[in-house]
């Protein structure tokens, strides 16, 4: 907020930022995925409502406005109510009961000001509530910058868990034999993870010291659940990762991509000078144009990459 901004600010609301701070500094909350959440609703000099999240019983999902929209006895003030929360309010993608969500409760009790702490860190979050709230009129202002960094700091795990995958591989288990050989060599991996895949999270297949990166993108299936196809070239054992990488791992990728290509191009105008090939049985023709997915050599994960959830899985060998 610039010097002009925080003077806009009159001391009654720096005087509600601080006092929902203070809730959120009385959350208690069971994981680090959940954020210390402290709101406020007020008209002039009454206080409404006081809500905070994580208050350490289990199964306690309800947020801090959820909470302080409760205690207002006269819900015919909202309209004229200012709201203070220390962090964007939720939008319906993330929330299994919509409605229910903070921005639409702002709404639906007709709050025309929000004060927002911090934007939630939360990637399928950023950004959406405030938007949400500007686009049906709703007056959005941000607190001063020492009192974000005061928020901040005391969620710290949260946002940190925030910046992670936070993947688990649910399918194909730890462990479990693959008969690939069966399905043309490709197996569907379903994850759930905390946040969105983004474009810097692979799939990569381990073998004997070779990796191989996997096409994306990545399916949604359902809420926090995603999917992806791996295929497999050879029997025994192999190990899954999703990864995340960086500007490094990212080249690595595309330039493997960019060979894969080229051997792919190379095979195709083979095949169409020598029809003959095309005859051939398929590891005859893999002994003569080479493999068109080589394997990187590697001694562990490649410089840039980092496994968020990996499996480990056996490729079955064909009856045949």
């Amino acid at each position: 907020m610039t010097t002009e901004g925080r003077e806009a600010v009159i001391e009654s609301d720096i005087l509600y930022m601080n006092e929902a701070i203070e809730w959120a500094k009385g959350c208690n909350p069971t994981r680090e995925s959940i954020p210390r959440v402290g709101a406020v609703i007020a008209v002039g000099n009454q206080v409404l409502g006081r809500g905070r999240r994580g208050t350490g019983t289990i199964g306690d999902d309800e947020h801090a406005e959820f909470h302080a929209f409760q205690q207002v006895k006269d819900k015919a003030q909202l309209p004229a109510a200012t709201l203070y929360t220390t962090l964007e309010p939720c939008t319906p993608e993330v929330r299994s009961k919509p409605l229910e969500c903070c921005t639409e409760l702002i709404l639906q009790h007709e709050i025309r000001k929000v004060f927002i702490g911090i934007l939630d860190p939360n990637q399928g979050v950023t950004g959406k509530g405030l938007w949400r709230l500007q686009d049906m009129g709703v007056e959005i202002t941000l607190f001063p910058h020492d009192l974000a960094e005061r928020i901040r700091a005391i969620n710290a795990q949260f946002i940190r868990s925030q910046q992670t995958l936070g993947a688990t591989i649910i399918r194909p288990e730890d462990g479990e034999t693959l008969r690939t050989h069966e399905t043309h060599g490709k197996v569907t991996v379903q994850f759930q993870c905390l946040n969105p895949p983004t474009t810097s999270n692979y799939l990569l297949i381990m073998r004997e010291g070779l990796c191989w990166p996997q096409s994306k993108p990545f399916r949604h299936v359902e809420k926090n659940i995603w999917e992806g196809d791996a295929f497999f070239g050879t029997a025994g054992e192999h190990v899954i990762h999703i990864v995340t990488a960086n500007d490094l791992g990212r080249a690595a990728f595309e330039y493997y991509r960019k060979i894969v290509n080229l051997n792919l191009a190379r095979g195709e105008r083979l095949r169409r000078k020598f029809p003959e090939i095309h005859a051939m049985p398929e590891h005859d023709q893999k002994a003569l144009l080479g493999g068109d997915y080589p394997g990187i050599q590697i001694n562990g994960l490649p410089k840039g990459i980092r496994s968020e959830a990996a499996v480990r899985v056996i490729i079955a060998k064909s009856a045949s």
